[in-house]
């Protein structure tokens, strides 16, 4: 499966009023980066539909804080790593060596690999597919209901198309299962 990342989703509601939603996130290569964002059972608050615009700009926000900039994954690399001797063992040998045209290369070759990568990340979070689910076991509809959200690209405003998950799986290349929220997670 391609799921990359589920997780309940508190929001302020109208009002303020406590709100949250299950966001499921699935992002495989060569596929669109999708964003599921389901009503939830109990005690919802404002509803998805009501707060699409406000919910995809914060699921946004979350997914480009977690694309590291390259210095910034090295930093951290470096911080977390045992490895730091031995890395400064090997950059004293090549230094010794005189020959740091491999490195070199090498050490280009990863940072233009990572900054591609980083790059395509980017281009997926700034063409999500949101996915608005109603569960049927939220009582709304006699089965579940999805809708791909657009967005106007200045007013952040909204436009629904209803498609089953056939088609939505048919649309973004995601198997119909990875659409499916389970009944349990959505009455939680």
């Amino acid at each position: 499966m391609a799921i990359k990342e589920e997780f309940i989703h508190n929001f302020g509601g109208f009002w303020d009023t406590p709100s949250r939603c299950h966001v499921r996130i699935l992002d495989d290569a060569d596929k669109p980066l999708v964003v599921i964002c389901s009503q939830m059972a109990k005690d919802p608050g404002t509803s998805v539909t009501n707060a699409a615009e406000d919910i995809a700009q914060q699921i946004k926000s979350y997914l480009s804080q977690n694309n590291l900039t390259l210095s910034a994954a090295i930093q951290r690399y470096i911080k977390s790593s045992r490895l730091t001797k031995k890395l400064d063992d090997l950059i004293r040998r090549l230094k010794d060596s005189k020959n740091l045209t491999v490195f070199t290369l090498e050490s280009i070759k990863l940072a233009l690999e990572y900054r591609e990568r980083q790059l395509e990340q980017t281009g997926k979070i700034n063409n999500i597919v949101w996915v608005e689910h109603y569960s049927k076991v939220i009582g709304y509809f006699d089965e579940d209901r999805y809708a791909i959200v657009s967005f106007e690209s200045d007013t952040w405003t909204p436009k629904w198309a209803h498609f089953q998950a056939w088609k939505l799986a048919e649309i973004t290349g995601y198997s119909i299962a990875e659409f499916e929220i389970p009944d349990e997670v959505i009455e939680s």
